[in-house]
């Protein structure tokens, strides 16, 4: 990828590319931030809900902090902004994607790429990457700490960078696979003396461990996935063919092209001598296609819970803009004179905007990406319907459905509020009279075991009220997404 000597003559100046830089991140940053008010849709209505519950309802149930499902490193960081609610979780996630950002032309300005500023540009003009800062998700945090690492090890600041990076297993799990991409590069640069700093973070929360749980092997010791994946397997080409959903076509298209010359690049000796070449080579490209590879493994043949949710990319996208913007560098180099150049740029950096507003599958569509979803819509009926038979907060409620929290401002963590709705064996016993059971198609089913005929069959539960609707917008003729509330009258 490493430009040639002409390039690095023509590179802007630094602080007029600061400058640039400050002022497009400014301007995304404010629409980001104007969204986060205008939107009602939280990305999905699962993990993204549950992580703001963990992080929520933190500071009154502090071993939050330490729920190997919730990510420890997550809860702590973001429990400050979720006590504003779940706005508070968005404008978290709007400033963690801005600086993740702000990193990626970092990373791109080292490199000496023209116009680094532009990388900021294709950060948020992937599609996918941009809808996820309005959710409780942990993929832009993991982003953030990933290509800040980068940031700092292609900036001169290696101990940093391996201090920063041993953080990234207690946000997401796969960060123990990439923290062995900085194993290669300290052992490849022969750089020993920062190995040692890669365990700090297993250190500090095994000794956290050891402290509050009594088990200092907690990390891996409750580890939450399940080697099999309940969820079965899937298509070995699933991710890669999710990447136009993730970048768009267009960005897609530039990283590609990205791609292609840091291969021409790695077939040239002398570009493999730069400088930055192994750090480029294993720490942009490297962490890329590991992170893609090793999801394509587990989905593929079944391991570690993966249900195939393409979402899990988005980390990899601050380091793709990169990529792309490598992509447009070398396609620049086709115009024969500076001005022809500028048009090239201007056209590739205008089909990125443009493209997300065509209504595409994979660019923005405002029903789909921008309002809340009909399961939500669903629990937010329900929720008004118990409020108005029952009142707020008079009746427990047993729901597996985590959005019934948010809906009904019920304590997901108290267990007198929100009994354990399982219908494995007898636990279906274990609801108390006079409790209302939310049931939903969905997560009832999947993760409380617990199926519809159950209840219905079962004269200790009568049904109450029930709503449904079109799950797909555009295809309501597909399926439906239902509530069904029954009330545990004996």
């Amino acid at each position: 990828m490493s430009p040639s000597a002409s390039f690095s003559a023509a590179s802007p100046n630094s602080a007029d590319s600061n400058r640039r830089a400050l002022l497009l991140l400014a301007a995304l940053l404010l629409v980001s931030v104007v969204m986060a008010f205008v939107t009602t849709n939280t990305y999905d209505s699962g993990d993204s809900i549950k992580h703001y519950l963990f992080a929520r309802y933190a500071f009154q149930y502090p071993m939050n902090y330490m729920d190997s499902w919730a990510k420890p490193l997550f809860t702590l960081l973001a429990s400050p902004a979720a006590q504003a609610g779940f706005i508070g979780m968005k404008l978290f996630q709007c400033a963690i994607v801005a600086l993740s950002a702000w990193c990626a032309y970092v990373v791109a300005r080292t490199l000496r790429l023209p116009a680094p500023e532009l990388s900021i540009l294709f950060a948020y003009a992937s599609p996918d990457y941009f809808i996820i800062q309005f959710s409780g998700l942990t993929e832009p945090l993991f982003g953030l700490i990933l290509v800040a690492s980068v940031a700092l090890l292609l900036t001169g600041r290696a101990g940093w960078s391996a201090a920063l990076i041993t953080w990234l297993p207690f946000v997401r799990s796969e960060g123990f696979i990439l923290i062995g991409l900085w194993v290669v590069y300290f052992l490849w640069r022969r750089q020993w003396r920062y190995l040692p700093l890669l365990v700090l973070g297993y250190a500090v929360y095994s000794a956290v461990g050891a402290v509050v749980l009594g088990e200092p092997g907690w990390v891996f010791g409750h580890n939450p996935y399940a080697t099999k994946s309940v969820y079965g397997h899937g298509e070995w080409d699933h991710f890669v063919f999710s990447l136009p959903g993730l970048l768009g076509w267009v960005v897609l298209f530039l990283a590609v092209v990205g791609g292609v010359r840091m291969t021409l690049d790695l077939l040239d000796p002398e570009r493999r001598q730069r400088r930055l070449f192994s750090a480029e080579l294993l720490l942009v490209y490297g962490n890329i296609c590991v992170f893609i590879a090793a999801h394509t493994i587990f989905w593929g043949a079944g391991l570690f819970n993966s249900f195939g949710m393409t979402r899990v990319l988005d980390v990899t996208v601050p380091l793709f803009a990169v990529v792309a913007l490598n992509g447009l560098t070398w396609l620049v180099q086709l115009g024969k004179t500076p001005a022809a150049q500028r048009r090239i740029r201007i056209g590739w950096v205008a089909a990125a905007v443009v493209f997300l507003f065509l209504g595409t599958r994979q660019g923005f569509r405002w029903r789909r990406d921008f309002t809340r979803p009909p399961d939500q819509e669903v629990a937010e009926n329900a929720a008004a319907w118990i409020r108005k038979t029952y009142g707020e907060g008079t009746r427990p409620l047993a729901y597996e459905f985590p959005y019934v929290a948010v809906a009904t401002h019920n304590n997901f963590f108290d267990p007198n509020e929100h009994p354990v709705l399982q219908g494995h064996g007898d636990r279906l016993d274990e609801v108390p009279v006079g409790t209302l059971v939310v049931w939903d198609d969905w997560f009832s089913r999947t993760e409380g075991y617990v199926q519809l005929p159950m209840l219905r069959n079962d004269a200790r539960f009568r049904e109450m009220w029930r709503d449904a609707q079109p799950r797909n917008r555009y295809h309501p003729e597909r399926d439906t997404t239902q509530i069904i509330v029954f009330e545990r009258v004996r």
